[in-house]
This record gives C-alpha cells, structure tokens and sequence, in this order.
C-alpha cells in the first residue's frame, strides 16, 4: 500500500512538472496527509522510527486580525498524529536484541505561523501528547502488518510476545512540548535559489533540544509566505495570487538533543520501562526532498538521514515522507 502511495507521487509530480506557472487560484483552508516509514529509503529495513502518520489542517488567519504591519499573513494549523519507534526489527524474539525502546507517540497540537515582509518566517506549536502504551502503536502496527499480509508482530501465546518486543515497550507518560522553528532569509537569486540559516528549540518532557540548520532551495519556488515549505499557500486575501511551485531542496542539520522520552522514558517517570537507554546528545540529520504545489494540490517527498542517537548497538536511521495537501474555501 505505501509502496503504491510512492509511486503514485512520483507519477503525478513527473506528470505535472510540463505545468506553466500560471497564476493560481487562492483558498483559504488547507488539508495534508502526511505518512512516514523507513521502508520508503530501503524496504527491507522496519526500525527505529518505523511509521508515522499525521493528518493535518491548516488555514489562513483574516487579513482583518493581523494588526502588526511587519506581518503579511498568519496561519493557523490543527494536526493529530502518531509515531511508532521500534528496535531493530517489529519481530524481536528476546529482550536482549532489542536496541532502542518500543514505544508509540500520539499527539495533537496547534502550530501559529508569522510570515513577515522582510521574507523571513516563525512558527510556534504547542503539542499534547503521550509515550507507552497509551499511545496504541502495538495496537496500530500489529494491525496495519495483519491487515497487509506482512510478519507478525504479536503472535498470542508464543515465544515473542511473552519476552520481546513491545511487551517491554516503555510506560505510559503524558507530555506537553513546546516547539519554536524560525527561517531567516539569508540570500535569494529570483526564484531559482535561495537559501535560509533555520534554527529550532523544543522543550517538555518528552523533547527537549534545539537544532541549527541550512535550508536551500533550487527551483521554481514562492517566498515562504507563499511557499509549500511554511505551508502558507493558504490566503484570506482576495488580491494575493500565487505562482505553482517545483524545486529540489537540502537542510543539513544539527542537533543537540537534551532529552528524548522515546529513548529514555518518561521524564517524570521513576519507573520508565524494562528497557531504556542512554541518548547521543548531538545528531546530525540531513533532509532531501522535492516539492510541487499548484493551486489546490502540494505534494513532497522527503529522505531524512540521520546519525546514532542510542547509546547501544542501535545504527543510525533512515526514512522518508509523503505529504499531500489538499486546498479549500475558495475566497
């Protein structure tokens, strides 16, 4: 099924690329499906951060409530999700293979978006959430895998579910982050370049950190008040048009990582789970991705890479992501 939701990105971005950028229609209410999985980078991997799903829906504040002149759009987004983190493998017979804790996340949050005159753009999001078992993803992997015809996760009464797996996944412990992302604008060539510094900060008891990073563009692409990347092609102003999009871009990354309850249990928890382990503080992640966006569609595809964050025998991890959006409300 992922596999078919791949190929039919591909095929519609490689049919649509002929596309001229015209001006297109503006709408003010914004829907994305987002889907993540390691398998997307390399099929026979299901590790680590295996599975992501988030459904998200975002809309442009009225032009009418923006009072700071320096600010030519606000956005508002709502999303709900999940994340399944495994060890090395979703079939693991005993404790001792498993090398980063089994946990699902599920989280609902509301994000703010400023994009400013200047070009540059800060977002604040504010996510509720839970670790452990809580969170459903035994319930939510085992499922999707019986219903795909794939391995068993959980086999009722053998060997496995008594001793590995996510019957040693980490303890249920609600959280509540904080997360503030800011891209400045550093240099633009048209529309064919640019490239922004992009710092971040997360803070609560299930994350905490903060990251620095370079995002660069390449393509035919919209300032980010109008530009897939911010998700700020949604408008409340009739007299804004915006130009479709399709570029290639790269964020290298670094990351301090204070805490992370997917690895080291809950925060506030004494008892954590049968098996935690200790965090690399710093990681770096390195994104690839391609993006188009016409007037009512956006659609991307994401390579994430990053480096050991486990202190165990765990390996750096790989995934990629799928996002279609689609736009609504006409104005």
């Amino acid at each position: 099924m992922k596999s078919f939701l791949l190929s039919l990105l591909i095929i519609l971005i490689f049919n649509i690329i002929n596309i001229k950028p015209l001006y297109a229609q503006d709408y003010k209410n914004q829907f994305t499906l987002s889907t993540d999985n390691d398998m997307y980078i390399n099929p026979n991997h299901d590790r680590y951060y295996s599975d992501g799903t988030y459904f998200n829906f975002t809309h442009a504040v009225s032009k009418n409530k923006v009072k700071d002149t320096s600010v030519v759009k606000k956005v508002l987004e709502f999303e709900f999700g999940q994340k399944i983190y495994t060890g090395l493998s979703g079939h693991i017979y005993a404790p001792y293979h498993i090398d980063r804790p089994f946990t699902g996340y599920l989280f609902a949050n509301s994000a703010l978006t400023w994009d400013y005159a200047n070009g540059n753009t800060f977002k604040f999001t504010a996510e509720l959430g839970t670790i452990g078992p809580a969170a459903l993803g035994e319930e939510v992997q085992s499922g999707f895998h019986n219903l795909f015809g794939l391995y068993k996760v959980v086999v009722p009464g053998a060997y496995y579910k008594e001793y590995g797996g996510w019957s040693h996944q980490l303890n249920t412990e609600p959280g509540l982050n904080l997360r503030a992302d800011y891209k400045d604008l550093l240099y633009r060539d048209g529309s064919l370049f640019d490239v922004s510094f992009n710092p971040e900060a997360w803070l609560g008891n299930t994350f905490t950190g903060a990251s620095a990073g370079m995002l660069l563009r390449f393509g035919d692409f919209s300032n980010f008040s109008q530009s897939a990347m911010t998700n700020s092609r949604v408008t409340s102003n009739s007299n804004e048009h915006m130009n479709h999009e399709f570029y290639f871009f790269t964020l290298p990354q670094v990351n301090y990582v204070v805490y992370d309850a997917t690895i080291e249990g809950g925060l506030f928890r004494s008892d954590k789970g049968p098996i935690t382990f200790g965090i690399y503080h710093w990681v770096y992640q390195q994104q690839f991705g391609l993006q188009f966006a016409s007037s009512r569609w956006s659609a991307n595809f994401i390579a994430f890479i990053k480096s050991r964050e486990v202190k165990s025998t765990a390996l750096g991890d790989q995934w990629g992501s799928i996002n279609i959006a689609y736009r609504f409300g006409k104005i």
